[in-house]
């Protein structure tokens, strides 16, 4: 039986579960430093009873705020609109003509996998995120919403623009990522984020580690093992490969897990991304909303035959790395077939090239000189003077050789339809925008560029602003001047 969507509804009563275990999961991740006391085994003794009460008093009041978000979720369709109502302590009313809906996504996170109910948002133009979130719907209610959301909103745009009808192009799969391919995405991914969360959760559970091995094992960490670690060669040495094992395990458990059976479907000039193996994403790249194509690539994934696309769409936000839709372990053909349908062009281009000056070395020198001083400064009072001077040389080198690479990868190219901006210094990034979604250039300079002639170009899109460091003035203002002269030539639309 179809559900008649002209009349309120509500969500799928599994949503009341749905509900609740997300906004305590959400609350558990606000808090998570304010759990960390109970790993003492102290607290844990003296105040177990106020904890268990504590517990389940904030487990009954979520579970009613849930219960009552859900009876107050209405939602229908009426007149070529989408009217929403929701709220516990006070109500909020959203209205959405068809005609403004952009993307519809379906997503599946593990909750809601576990209660085979699915996710629907809906999209509007101008909007950064999700302007409507339905937490659960059916699989068979949302795939019918969204297909009469969407037919409804092709019938408003026919009935005042006439234009030929076209035959629906069946759905093509253009890329199933395998296991195979997406190991090799892990392995050749950034490890600095890995490293990151490692260090984080080390330092962060330090003292409670030494407090159960102080009760378990009757190690005194202060006492026996902290005067020994700075003679310790072999310790140190064991630390870091483990430090570098455990960065390495995260970096590709977590590709796996978000990239997981990662599968390209392509109808006309659009793409359908869907992936994830405990939060399943449905995403939809639309060529009119498209505004930078960004390719990544490093040594690693060249070994490997691979690289990744990201790509950023018109938002009312500047969108960050999250908010990208990413596309990981493509292949060149792949590459290029995503490309010609964005843009109806060949990925393979021209350009005129425009390069950073090498004097953007001291400024990121400077930028890595007060970074390595805080780390030496920093060792020399937990250790001593001839460690912290051994580790700030290292960091220096190691920072110099980041900044000519950085350098000499920071570049702009330009031609009649496209801009290439290019980046990086282990990773390589280039970001294609069409000239016609250009909405705005800008000249940036500090005293020390207007003495030595050199400016920083920012380039506005409708997903955020692009920045090249350190060109010629005189190249950046024949490069604005092109570009305008674009602009306002062309006859293209920016979304």
């Amino acid at each position: 039986m179809k559900t008649d969507f002209y009349k309120p509804q509500r969500q799928n009563f599994r949503g009341i579960l749905v509900i609740f275990l997300m906004d305590l999961a959400k609350r558990i991740k606000e808090n998570i430093f304010a759990f960390l006391p109970l790993l003492s085994s102290n607290i844990r003794q003296n105040y177990w009873e106020f904890i268990v009460l504590g517990f389940t008093l904030l487990l009954v009041l979520q579970l009613l705020y849930s219960y009552k978000s859900y009876l107050n979720f209405k939602f229908h369709i009426q007149d070529g609109r989408f009217f929403l109502r929701h709220g516990v302590f006070k109500f909020t009313d959203v209205d959405i003509a068809f005609d403004r809906i952009q993307n519809i996504n379906i997503n599946q996170n593990l909750i809601q996998q576990m209660l085979n109910v699915v996710g629907f948002e809906i999209e509007t133009a101008g909007q950064g995120k999700a302007e409507i979130s339905i937490k659960a719907l059916s699989r068979e209610d949302a795939v019918e919403l969204k297909h009469i959301l969407l037919e409804n909103k092709t019938e408003n745009i026919n009935e005042n623009i006439e234009t030929p009808t076209k035959t629906a192009t069946k759905p093509e799969v253009l890329f199933h990522l395998n296991l195979k391919r997406l190991l090799k995405v892990g392995i050749s991914s950034n490890y600095l984020k890995g490293l990151g969360l490692v260090f984080a959760f080390i330092a962060t559970l330090f003292q409670y580690i030494e407090d159960i091995f102080s009760n378990l094992f009757g190690v005194h960490f202060e006492e026996t093992y902290l005067n020994q670690i700075p003679e310790t060669l072999g310790y140190i040495a064991g630390f870091v490969i483990f430090i570098i094992a455990a960065a390495f395990i995260v970096t590709v458990a977590t590709s796996v897990i978000k990239y997981f059976e990662l599968k390209i479907t392509k109808v006309d000039n659009e793409f359908e991304v869907d992936y994830g193996l405990f939060k399943r994403v449905n995403q939809v790249i639309k060529k009119s909303k498209t505004q930078v194509f960004e390719v990544e690539q490093n040594p690693i994934k060249d070994l490997f035959g691979i690289k990744n696309i990201f790509i950023s769409q018109a938002s009312s936000e500047e969108l960050n790395k999250k908010k990208k839709i990413g596309i990981v372990g493509v292949s060149n053909d792949e590459i290029n077939i995503m490309f010609q349908s964005l843009f109806d062009l060949p990925y393979a281009q021209e350009f005129v090239v425009r390069q950073s000056s090498m004097r953007l070395i001291i400024q990121l020198m400077i930028r890595y000189f007060i970074l390595s001083l805080g780390v030496g400064i920093g060792l020399y009072f937990w250790q001593n003077f001839y460690i912290s001077s051994i580790v700030f040389l290292i960091l220096m080198v190691i920072f110099s050789i980041i900044s000519y690479k950085t350098v000499k990868k920071s570049h702009i190219g330009v031609n009649e339809n496209l801009i290439k901006i290019h980046s990086g210094s282990i990773h390589t990034n280039m970001k294609y925008i069409a000239t016609h979604k250009i909405q705005s250039l800008a000249l940036k300079r500090n005293w020390y560029q207007q003495r030595n002639q050199h400016a920083d170009l920012l380039i506005y899109t409708a997903s955020g602003d692009e920045q090249i460091s350190y060109l010629k003035h005189k190249e950046a203002l024949e490069i604005i001047n092109f570009l305008t002269y674009k602009v306002e030539s062309s006859q293209h639309s920016w979304i």
